[in-house]
């Protein structure tokens, strides 16, 4: 269990998670290449959690930029509507700091490229996953840091 006044962070990469220095709502895009159910962070209470950010991989087009600072508190307390935000530990052999940001519609789990039942259609769904960004993208904000990888 996480303890509320626990701070996460989750890594930025740019250019699709930070362009210009601005935070995306890409940031908070559920991956549908491999159904992603949670946004990966790091527990910043663990003490690798900073080596743990270094350790995920980059690309070509996927340059590290940094991490933002999020409080559990603030993540938990952020619903909307139906839509309730929880931050869990997560399993990881390589990353002892691992967890997720994990989100239920009106009690639905959010799956990455799976249809919401509480959905109506596409569109609203569309809109719906956009709010949730942006509310993700209001908390990160206050957060930023950038990080060196030399």
């Amino acid at each position: 269990m996480i303890d509320n006044t626990e701070s996460v962070a989750r890594a930025l990469f740019s250019p699709r998670m930070i362009y210009n220095g601005e935070l995306q709502p890409e940031a908070f895009q559920l991956r549908q290449s491999i159904a992603e159910e949670y946004l990966s962070v790091v527990r910043m209470s663990i003490d690798t959690w900073k080596e743990d950010i270094l350790m995920i991989p980059q690309r070509k087009n996927r340059q590290l930029y940094g991490y933002t600072e999020m409080s559990v508190e603030e993540i938990r307390n952020a619903r909307f509507g139906e839509v309730e935000f929880d931050v869990k530990a997560c399993d990881n052999s390589t990353m002892k700091s691992h967890a997720g940001i994990f989100i239920t519609v009106g009690g639905e789990k959010l799956k990455a490229g799976q249809h919401l039942s509480t959905s109506e259609d596409d569109v609203s769904q569309d809109f719906l996953l956009l709010a949730i960004q942006r509310k993700l993208v209001e908390i990160a904000r206050k957060g930023l840091h950038s990080i060196s990888t030399d």
